[in-house]
């Protein structure tokens, strides 16, 4: 076992590329080793050291299998996601052809007004198995086990180390991310197998050869073609997506190619100098876009250009520091990894550290021309939005294998600055997530009403008013539908007004019930409407998420 430790450290050091974990006292993190693989380079004698790897791969283990004790927990205390509801509306409902929005879109724009005879469509893909809650959580966490045993592979050109390595699985099965978005049936751990592809070659090679390189960027494009397909881009702007990767990866391959041969180090090489090209070029690519688009998601830059610049600000943090670096607890990696990944140079490093950030960009600008736009649909200030949509930063987790990937490249060298005291801070610090989202559960106010509505609704009710704010009341619409009538063969019609306009709707309409959402402020007539059944959230979250009561009562007329 000794033996085979210093083998591996050793040819770790004659490679351009590295685990992170080499460094023994962060292998063997739960036993705080006091010395280094790169002290036993240096020694000037032969030493015995006492060796505790198998207690450290037994304690890895052991965090992975908790990792999986915690999803299956989970599982079953949280409650389907608002937008798994609307996928699950869009799959089954029966009354119309096609994967569409039976009572309306989502976002409603101007004076437009919601109603059930003005079917919206959904674009994104819905795999045809996804009928139930039950499945479409265990595709999510099929999803995360799949990207945690990807993750755990070793490159074949890391000789001498064991090509499988739990502690990166482990990492992400105690990811508190992964573990909210699997838990309401979001397909977050899909989306990073997806765009892993992106490093599949990689694990092969290094890719300094530019046939190898061609490969890389094949396998780039098509990642990013699937991604786009999966999340519903059209057929023509994700073949165009790919063309575009397929043209600049080329062009790079041959630029590099071609400088490689006049000088020893051309900026192709260096990593960190293309991938700030890279990042810039996508961003203002992406905000010109924008600023000459008519409609769309990212047609607000143009009406709010220094809204959407402040919401660029808050989407890095968000997605790159909550959700990346402490969300999978890969900033004491970064920490002990910083001075060798400076320091990486190389055509291969230098391809997937562009690539990355490209991506990264991109969905950055993405979530900052969201919030952007759903503080100005629903007239909520940007701080608000940035509270209520936090959890948008978890779409920078479909970059976790490229991002992994980087990290294991990077070499050991001489750094010491390695600390299992890091590590152990940056685990304890997902705890209270883990227990909370395990134990507790993430539970929404909507599927407790829902389920008290199909309780009280009877063979002749025929529809029902939800009275709510704007913020995500569309979302909370189909998680009532999901209760009451998910496959369409009841005809039962839902509405959604704001309570400023419940009066003007009730003199032209007539409903079964009216369901009270949190936050909204009604008076209702006693002598018209009985009270069926009434609650506080299950769950109090301040900031405008989730707080107050909601109530149901029934037409008396």
């Amino acid at each position: 076992k000794n033996r085979k430790l210093f083998r591996c450290s050793i040819l770790s050091q004659s490679h351009s590329s590295s685990n992170p974990f080499d460094d023994v006292p962060f292998e063997n993190l739960p036993n705080r080793l006091t010395f280094t693989a790169t002290s036993l380079l240096h020694a000037q004698a032969p030493m015995v050291v006492e060796q505790p790897t198998a207690w450290g791969g037994r304690r890895w283990t052991a965090l992975l299998l908790c990792g999986l004790l915690l999803h299956t927990i989970a599982f079953f205390t949280s409650d389907l996601g608002l937008d798994a509801h609307v996928r699950l509306n869009a799959l089954n409902d029966g009354s119309s052809p096609g994967q569409d929005l039976p009572w309306g879109d989502l976002r409603l724009s101007g004076d437009e007004q919601q109603t059930p005879e003005n079917a919206g469509a959904y674009d994104g893909y819905i795999p045809p198995w996804a009928t139930s809650e039950f499945s479409m959580k265990a595709s999510a966490f099929f999803g995360v086990v799949l990207l945690a045993l990807l993750v755990s592979i070793t490159p074949r050109w890391k000789e001498g180390c064991d090509r499988f390595d739990l502690r990166w699985g482990a990492l992400v099965l105690l990811s508190p991310v992964l573990l909210f978005s699997a838990s309401r049936g979001y397909d977050e751990g899909m989306l990073a197998v997806l765009l892993g592809l992106s490093t599949f070659g990689f694990y092969f090679n290094h890719g300094e050869k530019p046939s190898q390189q061609r490969l890389h960027v094949l396998l780039m494009a098509t990642s990013v073609l699937l991604v786009l397909g999966w999340k519903g881009f059209s057929v023509s702007a994700s073949l165009g997506a790919w063309l575009l990767v397929v043209a600049i990866g080329f062009a790079w391959v041959q630029l590099n190619d071609a400088l490689l041969k006049r000088t020893m180090t051309p900026f192709t090489q260096r990593p960190w100098m293309v991938s700030v090209l890279v990042s810039l070029t996508v961003y203002i690519a992406i905000v010109l876009f924008g600023l000459m688009s008519d409609s769309g998601t990212f047609s607000v830059i143009s009406e709010q250009p220094l809204t959407y610049l402040l919401a660029t600000g808050f989407a890095i943090f968000d997605s790159v520091g909550l959700y990346l670096l402490i969300g999978f607890a890969l900033w004491p990696i970064l920490r002990h990894r910083w001075a060798g990944l400076r320091a990486l140079q190389g055509s291969g490093i230098t391809l997937l550290v562009g690539f990355t950030a490209g991506v990264l960009t991109g969905i950055v600008a993405y979530i900052a021309a969201l919030w952007t736009l759903e503080a100005s649909l629903w007239g909520r200030s940007l701080p608000e939005i940035m509270v209520i949509l936090g959890n948008n930063g978890r779409y920078a987790t479909a970059l976790l294998l490229p991002l992994m990937f980087i990290l294991r490249w990077a070499e050991v060298g001489e750094d010491k600055g390695a600390s299992p005291r890091f590590m152990q801070v940056g685990l304890v610090v997902l705890v209270p997530f883990l227990l909370f989202t395990s134990l507790v559960g993430h539970q929404i106010w909507s599927d407790d009403a829902g389920a008290s509505l199909a309780s009280a609704w009877e063979s002749d009710d025929e529809s029902f008013l939800l009275v709510s704010p704007e913020t995500l009341a569309m979302h909370h619409l189909y998680v009532l539908k999901s209760a009451v009538d998910l496959d369409g063969s009841k005809d039962v019609d839902g509405y959604w007004r704001t309570a400023d306009e419940v009066d003007a709707f009730l003199g032209s309409h007539h409903v079964d019930f009216i369901l009270l959402a949190p936050g909204a402020t009604l008076d209702i007539n006693e002598q018209a409407w009985s009270l069926v059944d009434g609650e506080d959230v299950p769950v109090h979250v301040p900031g405008g998420i989730q707080s107050g009561s909601w109530s149901i009562h029934r037409s008396m007329t």
